[in-house]
């Protein structure tokens, strides 16, 4: 696998972000109700800490992190349905955890039927705290310390 890097996105990442949100199995798996268009992911990039994926130069994917509390931030990702199982996500969010720094505590929401979802929070030190029956989710939880 390639080097894969994490920054911050920019205006020149809208585009290929509104590209990777054309799929719409994307957009459903992340719980993200972003039209893919690149107006739309600026609007994001306002609203999140919204950060870039890049594997060989290329974005493939992103993380979000949006603000629950002083020291709590919900974690969200996505990434391109071509790059699915090549273990990127995994690398992108324990490049973000080296970042964060300790007393931070990440919340997850993920599809109980999304395996490979719930595999790269595992991975990453994650616990399983809780689920909501009726939308079918798992609460994940991580405190940096």
């Amino acid at each position: 696998m390639s080097e894969i890097e994490l920054n911050m996105a920019t205006i020149d990442d809208a585009p290929a972000i509104a590209h990777i949100l054309t799929d719409p199995l994307v957009r459903q798996r992340a719980h993200l109700l972003v039209i893919p268009d690149p107006a739309a992911v600026t609007l994001l990039m306002a609203s999140v800490h919204l950060l870039a994926i890049r594997r060989a130069g290329r974005v493939v994917g992103i993380i979000t992190l949006d603000r629950v509390s002083e020291k709590c931030w919900e974690l969200g990702y996505l990434l391109s349905r071509s790059d699915w199982g090549h273990g990127i996500m995994t690398t992108a969010v324990g490049l973000l955890l080296e970042r964060l720094r300790l007393g931070t505590q990440l919340t997850a929401t993920v599809d109980n039927g999304n395996v490979a979802s719930q595999r790269v929070l595992v991975k990453n030190g994650f616990v399983r705290v809780g689920d909501d029956g009726e939308r079918g989710t798992w609460r994940y939880k991580k405190d940096l310390r």
